[in-house]
Order: C-alpha cells, then sequence, then structure tokens
C-alpha cells in the first residue's frame, strides 16, 4: 500500500514530479537577461552581482554579441530536494552605439529576450537623456511584463559625497537619488503605459543589489515561478564588500 503526504500524492508520484522538476531545470534553466543602452554598466552589474569576470571598459563598447553566464546556484523546494542546477544570465550588446548597428542588435534582443524569465533594463543615474531608452521601449514592448528597471552608479550622483568606509550614499546624495528613481519612473511609465518599478544601485560598491536580485525573483511570470522559487536565497552579506560585513553585522546586533 503506498504512503501518502499532504493532499494525498504518494511517494512514487512525488518522485515523478522531482524527476519532472530537476529535468526541466536542465534543460531550460532559469534565465535573465540585461540589457539597456551602451556604457550603463550591465557588465560591471553582472560582475557585482554574481561574481563573474566579464570585460568591462570605461572607453569603448565590450559587448558585440548575447552571450550565456551559466551560474552554479541550489535549487530546493516543497517538490525539489537541495541541489545543484544553473542561472544562466544572459549579456546583453548596449543599444544605441551606433545607429548601423541598432537594427541587426534589435533583432538579436528579440530573438534571444523570448528565451529569458525576467529582464533587467539598466540605466544610468547621471544620463539625464532618456529619450533612447523610451525609444527602446518602444519596440521591445512585448517583454514588457517581464521587466525590472535598475539605476545603476549613484555612487556619482551630486554631490559626490558617497561614504567609501561604510559603502553607503550621504544624505545629501539619498535626496538626489530618489528625485532621479522617481523623474526616471515617471518617465518610463509614460512610454510603457504601466506601473514600473525603477530600483537604484551602485555595481561598483556593491549597494543595492540584493533587493535588485530580489526585484528580479519577483518579476519571473507566474509558471515559471517554482523555479525562481527554488533557488537558494543569498544571504544580505553576499553583497557586501569583506570589509563592510563586519560594520553591518555590528550594527544588526546593536
Amino acid at each position: 500500500m503506498s504512503d501518502t503526504r499532504g493532499v494525498g500524492i504518494s511517494l512514487q508520484d512525488e518522485e515523478k514530479i522531482r524527476q519532472a522538476m530537476s529535468a526541466m531545470l536542465l534543460s531550460r534553466p532559469p534565465t535573465i537577461g540585461v540589457i539597456g543602452t551602451s556604457g550603463t554598466g550591465k557588465s560591471s552589474t553582472l560582475n557585482a552581482m554574481f561574481r563573474t569576470d566579464l570585460p568591462i571598459s570605461h572607453v569603448a563598447a565590450c559587448t558585440k554579441e548575447f552571450r550565456n553566464v551559466d551560474l552554479r546556484v541550489v535549487a530546493a523546494g516543497d517538490h525539489i530536494s537541495a541541489q545543484d542546477t544553473v542561472l544562466r544570465v544572459v549579456d546583453a550588446p548596449g543599444l544605441g552605439e551606433d545607429i548601423r548597428r541598432d537594427p541587426d542588435y534589435l533583432t538579436m534582443y528579440r530573438a534571444n529576450l523570448d528565451r529569458c524569465d525576467v529582464i533587467l533594463w539598466v540605466m544610468a543615474a547621471r544620463n539625464r537623456a532618456v529619450a533612447l531608452d523610451q525609444l527602446y521601449l518602444q519596440e521591445l514592448q512585448e517583454f514588457r511584463d517581464r521587466m525590472v528597471f535598475g539605476i545603476n552608479q549613484i555612487d556619482i550622483v551630486e554631490p559626490m559625497d558617497w561614504n567609501r568606509r561604510t559603502h553607503l550614499p550621504s544624505s545629501a546624495q539619498e535626496v538626489s537619488i530618489q528625485q532621479i528613481v522617481e523623474d526616471r519612473r515617471q518617465r518610463i511609465a509614460q512610454v510603457a503605459d504601466d506601473e514600473i518599478r525603477v530600483l537604484p544601485y551602485s555595481a561598483r560598491y556593491l549597494y543595492g543589489l540584493q533587493e535588485l536580485f530580489t526585484a528580479l525573483i519577483e518579476a519571473c511570470p507566474r509558471d515559471r515561478a517554482w523555479i525562481f522559487a527554488a533557488i537558494k536565497n543569498f544571504s544580505p552579506f553576499d553583497f557586501l564588500p569583506e570589509g563592510a560585513r563586519q560594520l553591518v553585522r555590528d550594527r544588526i546586533i546593536k
């Protein structure tokens, strides 16, 4: 006689569910696309968030084609035991670098974004011109429902007095950052025809990355939500420089 659990699923059926989920994780791993205009720090964001080593340049575009970055993570959930799996991150070439490249890039974007569960659209904090972002969002509107918008490089927002000891913005910068976030939110929402979520962060100082990653997890489609929920949660300390971890621990203890 078969044993049952919870709502009456037999051990045999539960094992079949586990095997099916494991097979799906292997055949179609959870996938995050990272896109945006050239020079906003997409590769830097990936390097900071996932400890990768993608080439970056401050004077010329590095990424010329879509590339997969496969990361080892742990998946565990109600019907899947803890196991190593792949979190796939897709690094995209920057739009707006060259008008001659844009048509080909947009074709590549449509082909590659279709396989992404969620998409991070990266903008730069000090670049107030968002016309290109608005234009490209109109071109890629079919993917809007799986997008999260991030504003990188907030450490160089005026008055440029970022605290390098605590890796936190100053009070004056906090005010400027919130103004920038609201400005970008309003202007992107005009094109998106919907409420959007905009999260500020600094790839250089690893600030705001945990909130950004959590927002990406929450933005995945419902039919794929179980996969992202199965990915082992990152600790808040995973996104902090080693020298700053003890300072944060001390604050929490106090």
